[in-house]
């Protein structure tokens, strides 16, 4: 790939009105780019998260946070603030409102009704930067291969170590860390075996024992190894062990000085190991040695938040009259820090019931303390029966006080179960599913507004309803139907084919569709409320 194939470029295209959409994509389709769509700023957001974006192509007019809000967000986020931005109206705006979209971050600004031609020029010029921009990306790749034999090489090697560094600490799980150093050591070495050793000193072998006692690199040819070993006494080598063609190894040393074990190298490909492949195998265990501590710390971090998340989660359910309920919360896969997704049922004094589910964004331990905050004051408002616009205006305050850069989804609901009437208030959450027993299932078409903490003073508007008899409301947050490259649509269409309404259990209905929805590991929690009326 040499960076200049349009077919790997994204489009996001973001209005809130789907004949427009459909428009655009027409419009743009013979540029030969990927398409994005959003029907909101929220979900351009989202999608931005995850996406490659060249360009962006952004309606003003938008309900809840319209296009200049949305472009400033863009422009806030160190990962998204280069993509250019191109305004859509409707309206001919007069300077003043042209100055407000340029200073929010547009490098165009077109009116509707667009011309197609001069609408494909500009974004095709767009596009063409892009392009030239990693056409000069990969040129200077080409040009550095040709230096030089030996600074090449150094240069590739120093590559190796970067991108080991990278990889290594991409990961905080440590037999998977450990995979990574010893794959990166025979790779920069150039050996056939490699093996990382972590040992507390104890029950070492004499040849650990020999880089234990040194506490420094040890480098052996295949020419002296031999007399060596004997000096050392370590006459249990067998014959044709890996080490006796050449051996190297090295100490990892924590950042106090505290001995963590070793990396060790033998049987290089081509001669004996050399200096240069002890300074880089020393390198290597020094970025190993940090990786580890921090993974060991990262348990401890780990340990405490899911433990603090699952004892601020509800332990038990409350028996509603007329109302089946089944819960499940799932932690993101090994390596991944603990979230804040949390929910809750709260059965009122009059029979009615209030639940809710929400999610805050980011993650370890000071996010599930924020998620113990807004559950426990969403439950004592929820028992004070105040109603939910002024619950969640209450949640939203609360919140940017507890931190001036927390954001978080949330959906609080009132359900009735005699009269099976349900008042549904959303802020920026995935919308509830409905399913009815003859299987015909539908969501809930809230109110749009944006999340918790995004906005200084939200209104909030109800979405009442009145549930068909026995129907199954399912609540959930987005790690259950959001993945990478996938629109959130297909994710929700998912999702509603994966619900069995006619499963008559409720805990297994629950199961089912985590195991449809996410049958392996992902780097999300997830939190999943099913509730049946009887």
């Amino acid at each position: 790939m040499t960076g200049t194939d349009p077919d790997d470029i994204t489009l996001l295209l973001v209005d809130d009105t789907p004949e427009n959409l459909v428009a655009l994509q027409a419009l743009l389709e013979p540029l030969g780019c990927n398409l994005l769509l959003a029907s909101s700023g929220e979900e351009a957001l989202r999608h931005l998260l995850s996406a490659e974006v060249a360009v962006i192509l952004l309606d003003v007019r938008m309900p809840g946070m319209d296009g200049f809000e949305t472009a400033r967000h863009i422009k806030g986020r160190e990962r998204t603030r280069d993509i250019p931005i191109v305004f859509l109206t409707a309206f001919g705006d007069d300077a003043m409102r042209i100055a407000e979209g340029f200073s929010s971050g547009a490098v165009d600004y077109l009116t509707k009704p667009l011309d197609p031609t001069l609408l494909r020029a500009k974004v095709q010029v767009l596009v063409d930067l892009h392009l030239r921009t990693r056409a000069l990306q990969h040129e200077s790749e080409v040009l550095a291969q040709r230096l030089d034999e030996q600074y090449a090489a150094e240069s590739r090697i120093l590559r190796k170590l970067t991108d080991a560094a990278v990889v290594i600490n991409s990961t905080l799980a440590l037999a998977e860390m450990l995979r990574v150093i010893d794959e990166s050591a025979r790779e920069i070495c150039g050996s056939r075996v490699a093996e990382t050793v972590i040992t507390d000193g104890q029950g070492l072998t004499p040849l650990h024992q020999l880089v234990w006692q040194e506490g420094g690199p040890i480098r052996m040819t295949a020419k002296d190894v031999q007399a060596a070993f004997g000096a050392y006494g370590l006459t249990d080598v067998a014959s044709g062990h890996p080490m006796l063609e050449g051996w190297l190894a090295v100490p990892l040393v924590g950042r106090t000085g505290r001995r963590l074990g070793l990396i060790q190298v033998a049987e290089k490909l081509e001669g004996d190991f050399t200096e240069s492949d002890e300074v880089v195998l020393t390198q290597l265990a020094q970025l190993a040695a940090v990786a580890i501590e921090n993974a060991e710390r990262y348990q401890q971090e780990h340990d405490i938040a899911q433990t603090l998340q699952r004892s601020l989660l509800p332990h038990d359910l409350p028996a509603v009259p007329g109302l089946d309920l089944g819960v499940r919360y799932r932690p993101g896969g090994a390596g991944t820090k603990v979230g804040g997704d949390w929910y809750d049922v709260v059965l009122l004094d009059d029979g009615r019931v209030a639940l809710t589910i929400g999610d805050i964004m980011g993650r370890g331990a000071r996010a599930a303390a924020v998620m113990g905050q807004l559950r426990t004051a969403l439950r004592a408002y929820a028992l004070q029966d105040l109603p939910p616009t002024i619950v969640m205006r209450s949640i939203d305050r609360l919140l940017q006080e507890v931190g001036d850069d927390a954001m978080a989804t949330a959906a609080f609901l009132v359900l009735d179960p005699r009269s099976r009437r349900l008042e549904v208030v959303s802020a920026g959450h995935p919308p509830p599913l409905v399913v009815a027993t003859d299987g015909t299932s539908s969501f809930i078409d809230c109110d749009p507004h944006t999340p918790l903490g995004v906005l200084t003073t939200p209104i909030y508007h109800p979405t009442v309803l009145t549930l068909p008899p026995g129907a199954l409301l399912l609540l959930y947050t987005d790690g259950l139907v959001e993945e990478r490259d996938e629109n959130l649509a297909d994710g929700l269409a998912r999702l509603a084919v994966a619900v069995d309404g006619n499963e008559p259990d409720i805990e297994t209905l629950c199961d089912d569709v985590l195991s449809r929805m996410v049958p392996d590991e992902k780097n999300d929690d997830i939190a999943l409320l099913a509730a049946r009326l009887r």
